[in-house]
């Protein structure tokens, strides 16, 4: 029997999208105040590391997951500020950044890691108020569904 590829086809996306992309990230990272895991911090798990880092991860669904310094192929970045809050950066489709921007109550969403076909808007969403997060959908771009409660 051979082995079996986990990995989703990559979907074009557009180099001015992945520039947007990349350069929000580099914006919020300076907003936030945060500098790269260290080789001695990586793998350390989120919920007991020092904040005002950021790094990458496969499992964001957990403050279990460790950060790393590199992020491969649909991995998503988080961040803890020096106030040990933490952050997810993901990117969303216009119809459901503009469902984020209305929220008055708990709202069903979904996101990916990074620019994927339509999901090209960069969002930060405070960790605190995400529930349910399922674990990424390796088909379809890494794709997280989970709850959002704004407030």
């Amino acid at each position: 029997m051979g082995t079996v590829n986990i990995t989703p086809a990559k979907v074009e996306v557009s180099a001015a999208a992945v520039e947007k992309v990349n350069a929000e990230r580099a914006a919020l990272r300076t907003k936030h105040g945060v500098r790269i895991v260290t080789a001695p911090e990586e793998g350390d798990v989120l919920r007991y590391a020092a904040g005002g880092i950021y790094g990458f991860t496969y499992a964001p669904q957990t403050l279990e997951c460790g950060l790393f310094i590199k992020g491969g192929y649909l991995c998503f970045e988080m961040h803890k500020l020096t106030d040990n809050s933490v952050y997810l950066l993901v990117t969303v489709t216009p119809e459901m950044k503009q469902k984020l921007e209305a929220a008055t109550d708990l709202v069903e969403i979904e996101f990916f890691p990074e620019a994927y076909d339509r999901a090209q808007d960069l969002v930060a969403l405070p960790y605190e108020k995400l529930s349910h997060l399922k674990p990424p959908n390796r088909d379809a771009g890494n794709k997280i569904k989970g709850f959002y409660q704004p407030s």
